[in-house]
């Protein structure tokens, strides 16, 4: 295998090396908001984030990087518009938790790059002389990896900023609940539930920080509160908005709506609770009989074996 191709592991280790970094530059601003983000909730007797150092927050991650900004000059020299990329994946980057403002350039950097390596590195691959069952296997490999890379990426990390929405959800709404009933403006009351819920449930109290903010400093409170559903694409953050508009606009009682709300979500989430233990004898059927059945054929089966051996020495 790779008679003619010594040069292939030290190309692969190059991109593999090169994708990692790409990814680091990638993912470092998510991680440097919610570290910035924390230390914020964490301090002693102050809002979540007042609204400077969170717009000062909002700005570090809206500046490009220089990387990206001279990766961008050449596809758009190359005829590639770079705008029109990120104006329809913006929302997708968002729904993934992606943040930074050069993720489109990433995303075109290994979808109009990295892809034709990958899919060029696997056809090379599958036509050297000799080629076995394990060249055609990594050729596969690559050519998925190269073509559905990136988007498998997003969704994978779609999905699960998803899960952990869903999960936090039930206790936002609780407190929000409490918030409201106690006598708090809306605001005031997601101010207290990102106060009280950063730690547990980081992401959720990005969203609705954000909801804060947006709610102070844009004239259309509706459209701060519509932005909360389309960042999230979740059925949970529609009809939270929903209420959230109804109550805007027609003045309805906000505590009603959330009681209910917040019993339907609570019943909700012990009911896939209730699912996934029902779920555990089918999915624990295989690795008994697989692990456990044959070790108790062994003890109990042994003695005889050996006797019966035993006897015809």
């Amino acid at each position: 295998m790779f008679e003619n191709t010594q040069f292939l592991p030290a190309l692969m280790a190059i991109i593999v090396v090169i994708v990692y970094l790409i990814g680091a530059v990638y993912l470092g601003k998510k991680k440097n908001t919610q570290k910035r983000l924390q230390t914020l909730l964490d301090t002693p007797n102050q809002m979540p984030a007042s609204d400077e150092e969170f717009i000062d927050s909002l700005r570090s991650d809206n500046a490009a990087s220089p990387l990206a900004q001279t990766i961008g000059d050449i596809f758009t020299k190359m005829g590639i518009d770079t705008e029109r990329v990120r104006a329809r994946n913006q929302l997708r980057f968002y729904q993934a938790g992606i943040h930074s403002p050069d993720a489109h350039i990433y995303y075109l950097l290994f979808t109009r790059f990295f892809s034709i390596i990958f899919v060029a590195t696997a056809l090379y691959i599958v036509s050297q002389n000799g080629a076995g069952l394990s060249d055609y296997v990594i050729g596969l490999v690559l050519v998925l990896i190269g073509i559905f890379g990136a988007d498998g990426y997003i969704r994978n990390l779609t999905d699960k900023r998803k899960q952990k929405l869903i999960h936090s959800f039930p206790d936002a709404l609780d407190l929000l609940l409490a918030c409201v009933e106690s006598g708090l403006a809306l605001d005031g009351a997601l101010s207290r539930v990102c106060k009280e819920l950063g730690t547990a449930h980081p992401i959720l109290t990005y969203e609705l920080n954000r909801t804060r903010m947006e709610l102070s400093l844009l004239n259309d409170r509706a459209k701060a509160i519509t932005n909360l559903a389309d960042r999230n694409g979740l059925l949970s953050f529609k009809l939270f908005s929903a209420a959230l508009l109804q109550s805007e606009k027609f003045g309805t009682s906000l505590t009603d709506t959330l009681r209910v709300m917040s019993e339907e979500y609570r019943t909700q989430r012990l009911m896939n609770a209730e699912e996934k233990a029902g779920r555990l004898p089918a999915l624990m059927t295989i690795p008994l009989m697989m692990f456990l059945l044959p070790a108790l054929f062994i003890i109990i089966l042994g003695p005889a074996i050996i006797d019966v051996v035993s006897k015809f020495k």
